[in-house]
Formats: structure tokens, sequence, C-alpha cells
């Protein structure tokens, strides 16, 4: 096991230029980024009320959160990825509030390669949650994931597999990766081709060197072997 998880979106995730991978992939993530939503905004209010009720408070929360994800300097860190991070939760069968609010907090601060967006997170989660329909256990659970969303360890079981859901853009479908890939370096365009795609390099070889990617059995078997594929298709286009 490694000592050290990186986030999908660590400062090191550029996606390569052009040059590297070709006019082909590019064509492809072109056509990738005329996506529908994942979900309406009348399906995720409803779920967000369902689950931290629809009361003043609970909906001045929700509007602060999709404001700070509709944010400029996002590209991967959005609503959509809030979106497909609730629905895999309910496709696995893990949905619960505590997770919900974890899914949406754990990156509602976000400055690309702040070394602090997950302490950030994690402080205005604490100001906020007390306005939610959520127990104090329950809010004591969404701190430890945002802390353990930063280096992605974990032996709590729970807090396992909302690192996995993290995780599981990796072993999407490769149409769906490579406009992640895009996205991300969207987000880091103020640093160069040669140093994203040095840094991008290393973190696709460190995750290709675990034993497991994902830490629980649900997404080990349906993500593992997609996400190595799409790694190491990746890789190959910077040789």
């Amino acid at each position: 096991m490694p000592t050290h998880r990186p986030r999908p979106h660590d400062p090191a995730p550029p996606w390569p230029t052009p040059e590297m991978l070709g006019a082909a992939v590019f064509w492809v993530h072109t056509v990738a980024m005329a996506h529908a939503p994942v979900m309406t905004d009348d399906t995720r209010r409803a779920r967000w009320c369902e689950a931290f009720g629809a009361h003043e408070n609970s909906i001045m929360v929700y509007n602060d959160l999709c404001t700070r994800m509709s944010e400029p300097q996002r590209f991967y860190h959005t609503l959509e990825h809030v979106d497909e991070l609730l629905t895999l939760a309910t496709d696995a069968g893990i949905d619960s509030p505590w997770l919900d609010a974890a899914i949406w907090f754990h990156d509602a601060v976000y400055t690309p390669g702040d070394g602090d967006n997950e302490a950030a997170s994690a402080r205005l989660a604490t100001r906020t949650m007390a306005r939610l329909s959520l127990t104090d256990d329950a809010q004591a659970h969404v701190i430890t994931a945002i802390h353990a969303s930063k280096d992605h360890k974990s032996t709590d079981p729970d807090v396992m597999a909302f690192l996995d859901l993290d995780m599981a853009i990796l072993g999407s479908p490769p149409g769906r990766y490579i406009r992640y890939a895009a996205d991300v370096r969207r987000e880091f365009g103020h640093i160069s081709d040669w140093r994203f795609g040095m840094g991008r390099k290393q973190f696709l070889k460190g995750c290709l060197k675990r034993k497991h990617i994902y830490l629980t059995p649900w997404f080990h078997e349906r993500f593992e072997a997609q996400a190595r594929a799409n790694m190491q298709a990746e890789l190959k286009g910077f040789s």
C-alpha cells in the first residue's frame, strides 16, 4: 500500500499537449466537451433538500456552494463533478446525508495548486454545517473525510468509500477521462506544458505502481482495470 495517494487533481495532473497525443485524441476531447449535465438544477436541489432540509438556512448554503462551484478558475471541480459523485454514490448504494455533505464540501474552496484547499474547505464546512439538518457525528465524519482527501488515506471504511468516489474519474470511459484531464489542464493554465507534463508522468507512474488504486471492493471491481488502461494510454502519449 503506498504511503501517499495523490488526488486525481493534485498539482501534477496536466494533460499532454496536442503534439504529445496527436490531433485525433484532441478531436475526441472537442466532441466530448458538448455534454449534457449529469443532473438538472431541479433534481440537484431536490436531492439537497431531501438530505439537508428545505428551510431558508439550508437553501442559503446550497446557493453559496453552487456559486463556488461556478467560479471562473474551475473546469473540472464544478457542479458536474458534484453531480457525478452524487449519482455514483447512489449507484454504489452508499448515499447518505453525511456523504452528500462530504461530496459538496470537499472542494468548496479551490484554488489550483494551493495546498490549503482541503483545510480551507474543512473550515468552511465547520462554519456552515450547523445550518443543515446533520447530527454532530455526521458533521464530524464530513470533516474527517475532507481532510482525508488531501492524501487519500484512511482506515475508516466509510471514508475509504468516499475517497474511492473521488478517484472514480480515473476509471471512467475513455472519452470522459480525456475531458477530465483536459479540464484539469485548463485549471493549471498558468503552468508551462513542460512542467505540467513532467508532473503528470510522475502522477501516472505513481498510480500504476500501486497494488490497488481503489480501497474498497465495489470500486476496485468496477474501476480498477479501466483506470489502469486510461492511465497507461495517457502515459504512452508522452513517449
